[in-house]
Parts: C-alpha cells; structure tokens; sequence
C-alpha cells in the first residue's frame, strides 16, 4: 500500500512538471500551424466553394481554408442563398490586415473578404450557419469579431463568441469583410507549452511537497511492526536453561 501510494505522489510531481499540451483544433496529435499572414511568402490562397442549388435554394454550405487549423471556415445550412442559377460559389480571399486600427481595437491577422457568385442572394437568418476565424495571436481578454460590407464601411463588432482557445464564432448573416481585432488594452496569452516565472515556483514547490510526502510514507513502518528483530509479536522469546 505504502508503494501504491508513493507511486500516485510521484506521477502526480511528474504531471505537475510537464507542460501544457499544443493548443490543437482535432486533438493533440494535430496542433495548429502558424498562422499565415497575407502579403507575405507564406500567404494562404483564396478559397472557394460551390454547391448545387434546388428549387431556388443553396446545398449545405462548408467553406474551409486549408491550414491547420483552418483560419476562416463558414458553415451554412442548407437554404442559406437564394439563386435562379444551377450553382452558388462561396469565395474567401485573405487580405492584409494585421496591426490595422479599428473603433474596436487593432486588426489581428488577415481580413478574409466573403463574396458569392453573382445572382445569389445570402438569406440573412442566423440560423442558416456561422462564420469561423481564427486568431493570429490569442489575447486577454478575448478579441472580437468585426465586420464591413464594403471596403469604405467602418468596421462594426458583431456578435462574437469564443469556440475553441483561439477559434472565435459569429452568425453569418452578410457577406463582406471580416477579421479578428484586439481590444484595447488586451496582452497575448501565455503560450500554452511555456512556464511563466508564477507557474515555474509553484511547479517547483509542488514537486518538493510530493517527494517529501513520498519519503514520508516509504519511511513510515506498518502499524504494529516493532524494531525487534526476534519476532512479529514484538515480545522476546525466552528459554529456560
């Protein structure tokens, strides 16, 4: 028992020292790439899709870039477009935007510019799906979502609710430009594999408080055991002459 017990006290220590997992989008074996910025080597490309259209009405709609994890991603049930025509094409092009300034904040990352093929006509009920961004660089507090329809419009925050550590979601309910802005104020995350100083000291006096624990108890005797080596009962065993 004395075994069993020391050994949950050192697998704890050994959690204690370990650093966080990568933030991941499908599980700890597939953790995000980094972010890629427009305007740069490394710029994603445009991202399309197209889907039937029946009886006037659009096919589910799943728009998805192809980063890992996808930096801008649209999920739209099926009806979300109106159109005389046989198709609609959903369009995502990234463009430059990061360090902007904006009435909410500072841009973080590209503006992704959401266009559909012409005639067809987003249907602007929340219901229909929503659009994805993902954050360039996390912070706290949570950054929001921004919107304009035309290049010219102000920016304006819509509706935004954080879905994943740096994955934030609206209602899609227009298409025109979207991107992640930082409020004011706001300071990066720590990096989720790193240690600040405040996690190093309580990790360090974590780890000392469990191997004494364990020391403790692989040191301590069973109940009952006596230091007299002539037998279990504790009494000596005399013999007469």
């Amino acid at each position: 028992m004395r075994r069993l017990v020391a050994a949950v006290l050192l697998v704890s220590a050994g959690a204690l020292a370990s650093p966080s997992v990568v933030p991941v989008y499908d599980g700890v074996g597939n953790p995000d790439e980094p972010y890629r910025y427009a305007g740069t080597p490394q710029a994603p490309p445009p991202v399309a899709v197209t889907v039937p259209v029946s009886n006037g009405s659009s096919a589910p709609v799943r728009l998805a870039s192809a980063e890992k994890g996808p930096q801008v991603l649209v999920d739209l049930a099926g009806g979300a477009f109106a159109a005389t025509s046989s198709t609609v094409t959903l369009t995502a092009v990234p463009l430059p935007g990061d360090g902007e300034r904006a009435p909410q904040g500072t841009l973080d990352g590209n503006v992704y510019r959401l266009t559909a093929s012409p005639g067809a006509v987003l249907q602007p009920d929340e219901a229909y799906g929503f659009l994805f961004l993902r954050a360039a660089v996390m912070t706290e507090p949570d950054p929001v979502l921004v919107h304009r329809l035309r290049p010219t419009d102000p920016w304006r925050e819509v509706r935004t609710t954080r879905t994943g550590r740096d994955v934030l979601s609206t209602p899609f309910r227009a298409l025109g430009d979207y991107a992640v802005a930082d409020r004011p104020g706001s300071v990066p995350l720590e990096d989720a594999a790193g240690l600040s100083a405040t996690r190093v000291a309580l990790v360090v006096g974590g780890l000392l408080v469990l191997v004494l624990l364990a020391v403790v108890v692989l040191r301590r005797r069973p109940e009952g055991q006596s230091d007299d080596p002539q037998g279990q009962s504790g009494e000596r065993v005399v013999t007469n002459g």
